[in-house]
């Protein structure tokens, strides 16, 4: 016998709504809260957002980490539209099963074992520098690794996948009569991508490229196995707070501003998927 529908809308959203305020909303709000305090002062202050303004390895670190996830989801975008195109419109259905998988099998894995071993292929003394040294009969020192950019190029990997999966979601469910009218009145590939594809498949792009970019700007694994620390990012910091001095509340603090970080990046993304909705 099927199951009866759900006579009250809230007996399928409350669970969801609890979870999301147990282990969510209560957690931010508590460490929003615990970065408005401080020791040896009573009540609600802002020195500690003061203190971070006024230390420019701190703000450079929120900096160092907003260009590195900005960076993350501009070079991933380049690469995943192309992809996701050719997945959608260009591979027979046999061989894109076998490609989302080529694309999905790296993932399987743990985040920091994949950044550990990229740290192992990019060394001066890694799989790269050794076949230079080899073809060119002279020690090759890439310079690469223990910088920003290997941190880009550690996270790129990830949000090219997840970018690509998103498009492709959106492109593969657009009707292909239009295409094909758009070739009926002369108008190019350019124009069909422009005119058909783009408008339909930008919301799957905004999901992946918020989901990139809000795991970019708060990660730690990459930018310390692959970025070193010498340069370190916000969330790098906040951890050798932790570590370092134990200082709860200036720890909350910086992750209260990665929080206000992704707010102010990810919901103007989000509203511009109800404007793409609202127009179509």
């Amino acid at each position: 016998m099927a199951r009866p529908p759900v006579v009250n809308l809230w007996q399928g959203i409350l669970p969801a709504l609890l979870l999301m305020v147990g282990f969510f909303l209560l957690p931010v709000l508590y460490t929003l809260g615990l970065s408005l305090t401080s020791e040896g002062t009573s009540g609600l202050t802002l020195v500690n957002y003061q203190s971070f303004m006024a230390q420019p390895t701190l703000t450079d670190a929120l900096l160092r980490s907003l260009v590195l996830a900005l960076s993350v989801v501009f070079i991933s975008t380049l690469f995943a539209w192309p992809l996701a195109w050719y997945l959608t419109f260009c591979v027979s259905d046999r061989r894109r099963v076998l490609m989302l998988f080529v694309l999905v099998a790296p993932f399987w894995t743990s985040f920091t074992i994949r950044a550990f071993s990229w740290q192992m292929v990019l060394a001066d003394t890694g799989m790269v520098g050794a076949t230079l040294s080899r073809l060119t009969g002279a020690p090759v020192s890439l310079g690469f690794l223990y910088s920003l950019p290997a941190s880009i190029f550690g996270l790129v990997l990830f949000g090219v996948m997840l970018i690509t999966l998103m498009v492709y979601s959106s492109m593969a469910t657009i009707d292909r009569r239009l295409l094909e009218a758009n070739a009926v009145l002369g108008g190019s590939g350019w124009t069909a991508f422009r005119e058909v594809v783009l408008p339909l498949a930008l919301p799957g792009w905004i999901i992946g490229a918020a989901l990139t970019f809000i795991v970019a700007v708060g990660d730690y694994a990459v930018p310390t196995l692959l970025g070193g620390g010498l340069r370190p990012v916000l969330a790098q910091v906040m951890l050798s707070v932790l570590k370092g001095t134990y200082d709860l509340p200036m720890a909350a603090t910086l992750a209260s501003l990665l929080v206000i970080v992704i707010v102010l990046c990810v919901a103007p993304l989000l509203l511009l998927i109800r404007g793409t909705r609202l127009q179509s």
